[in-house]
Formats: C-alpha cells, sequence, structure tokens
C-alpha cells in the first residue's frame, strides 16, 4: 500500500459548520485499497491509498447530503454513538468505545495491516 494521503472533508451549510478529528482507517482488501471512517461508517476504495481516500471525500459528501435532505443527520450520527450538545457541539465516539459496538471495525483490526491516521474534517452544525 502506498503512503496515505492527506484526506479532507468539508461540508457547510450557510456559516453553520463544526470541525471534528476523525480517525481515518486506511488498508488493502483483495488488492483494493481502503479508506475507512468508523465514526461515520463511510468507506472509500480505490486501485492506490489516494484513490480510496478520493473516494472516501465524496461518499463523506455524499453522506451529509443525503442525510441534510432527509433531515436524519442528527439522528444518525447519534445511532453512532455521537454526542450532540444542545449549543451545536459535536462529539463523536471514542475510538476505545468504537470498538465495542462495530464489528466491522474490530475484524479490520484484527486481520488487516492499517494505518490510523487521525484527520480533521468540517461537517455542518444542523440538520
Amino acid at each position: 500500500m502506498s503512503k496515505p494521503s492527506t484526506i479532507s472533508g468539508s461540508m457547510q451549510i450557510g456559516n453553520k459548520k463544526v470541525t471534528v478529528k476523525l480517525a481515518l482507517l486506511l488498508f488493502e482488501d483483495g488488492g483494493v485499497n481502503i479508506a475507512y471512517c468508523p465514526a461515520v461508517n463511510v468507506y472509500g476504495y480505490g486501485n492506490t491509498s489516494t484513490e480510496a481516500s478520493k473516494s472516501f471525500e465524496v461518499c463523506l459528501e455524499e453522506f451529509f447530503t443525503y442525510t441534510l435532505r432527509k433531515k436524519t443527520l442528527v439522528k444518525e450520527l447519534e445511532n453512532l454513538g455521537w454526542r450532540i450538545k444542545k449549543e451545536h457541539k459535536f462529539y463523536p465516539p471514542e475510538f476505545s468505545s468504537l470498538l465495542d459496538k462495530n464489528k466491522t471495525l474490530h475484524k479490520i483490526l484484527n486481520t488487516r495491516n492499517f494505518t490510523k491516521i487521525d484527520q480533521d474534517f468540517t461537517i455542518p452544525a444542523f440538520s
């Protein structure tokens, strides 16, 4: 697998946005490079880690676009273990708590060689 590239995520609704640091796992599965963020359960893939990273960015944007359109962003994030305060502060689940609840993450950590990077992502503050 090639060296991890920089990942960036950005989604803004007017001036309402927040930035959070999320763990991103980069690994190979069957000759395909995967970028996976367990905090939002979003994947990207490609022939290289750069392609996987770009695919992930597109998929992350689609996740936000879809949940905002359906008005389910807050509910979806809460279902994924996020804490969202009334003052529009978003707190992603701790990586260690994701291990207890996310069987996919558990499998990746136990069966794949991976690189974990922590990356800042900008997400919409309102659904």
